[in-house]
């Protein structure tokens, strides 16, 4: 992990390259790997929790609020001051956070959650999805997160440690557009049924105000998209169900579960499938679980704008049922 060295120290270190610390295929880290690595040259920790930094985080971990790695680009229909967060960040903005963070060319990224609900390992999976596309992909995710490690008994700090700035450029690199879906690829796939969508909110459900009515899980008043619905013929899935509890601490579940919940859904893994959400948040769950642990790889695609974007264009229609 890379820390600030000062003094002589700093004047003593020899400069070595050091070699790159590679990933499990499946991008995915358990505690006991974790802490084999924690203290391994080029290792970075990023927690992506939504609050909690402050109060504790695993020892040696930065922090990446949303600004850090998204960008939002539509306003808010209720406020003309927020943004929709619904991309990844512009490349000037995921170079500094890189450099920042301590990210070097040839580091080592681990993302960690909350870990706390089942649908926890999105903010990973989101944060794995943003290096990926921007050509850096010795990522992975903790299992389990943040709740997981301390369970494990995992060394944990509220403070905030200082790091060098990291050598990280995207010059020379090549963007991954394969795991990008538009808002064109999304027409495409329904007019020609070359690839399924995925609506990551979940199936239909009842709320208990009369007044509302059904809606689609997830969308009822949200202000970041502008109709209700799904795209016709959608599967839905929410990534809640891809994960298991156990002793308080959400896990992902084995292949054979998540093959299960994805085939309820009515998903034929051996075709292009892309993910979509609101804002591109827990369409990057269900984009994670079947490019790497179901092995879609580049069959398994996301929407980055989803339904923040799509329902802003005038003449698509959604599905209400």
């Amino acid at each position: 992990m890379r820390k600030v060295l000062s003094g002589l120290a700093a004047s003593a270190l020899i400069s070595v390259s050091a070699m790159a610390l590679n990933v499990p295929a499946n991008h995915i880290v358990d505690d006991a790997w974790l802490k084999s690595h924690i203290n391994d040259e080029g290792l970075v920790i990023v927690d992506v929790r939504k609050k909690g930094y402050a109060d504790g985080h695993i020892k040696g971990a930065v922090e990446w609020k949303n600004k850090d790695f998204r960008e939002g680009r539509y306003r808010n229909k209720n406020s003309e001051k927020a943004m929709i967060p619904g991309y990844v960040a512009a490349p000037l903005t995921i170079e500094r956070t890189m450099q920042k963070s301590g990210v070097d060319n040839n580091s080592t990224i681990i993302f960690y959650s909350d870990g706390l609900k089942g649908k926890d390992f999105r903010d990973a999976a989101l944060g794995d999805f943003t290096c990926e596309y921007y050509g850096f992909d010795n990522v992975a995710i903790l299992d389990g997160g943040f709740a997981g490690w301390k369970k494990a008994d995992g060394e944990i700090s509220n403070e905030k440690p200082k790091v060098e700035k990291g050598n990280f450029t995207l010059k020379g690199r090549v963007f991954n557009q394969t795991i990008m879906a538009t808002g064109e690829d999304v027409d495409e796939a329904i007019w020609t049924g070359n690839a399924q969508t995925l609506d990551s909110n979940g199936k239909q459900e009842e709320t208990k105000d009369k007044k509302k009515g059904s809606h689609w899980y997830g969308t009822a008043k949200d202000p970041r998209r502008l109709k209700e619905g799904h795209l016709p013929d959608a599967k839905a899935l929410h990534p809640k169900v891809l994960s298991v509890k156990k002793d308080g601490v959400y896990y992902l579940g084995n292949k054979e579960l998540i093959e299960s919940k994805f085939k309820e859904a009515g998903v034929d893994t051996n075709k292009p499938l892309i993910s979509y959400c609101n804002t591109g948040h827990l369409a990057a769950a269900t984009w994670f679980a079947g490019k790497y642990i179901l092995g879609m790889g580049d069959k398994s695609r996301m929407y980055s704008g989803s339904m923040a974007e799509y329902t802003r264009w005038s003449k698509r229609k959604l599905i209400k049922k």
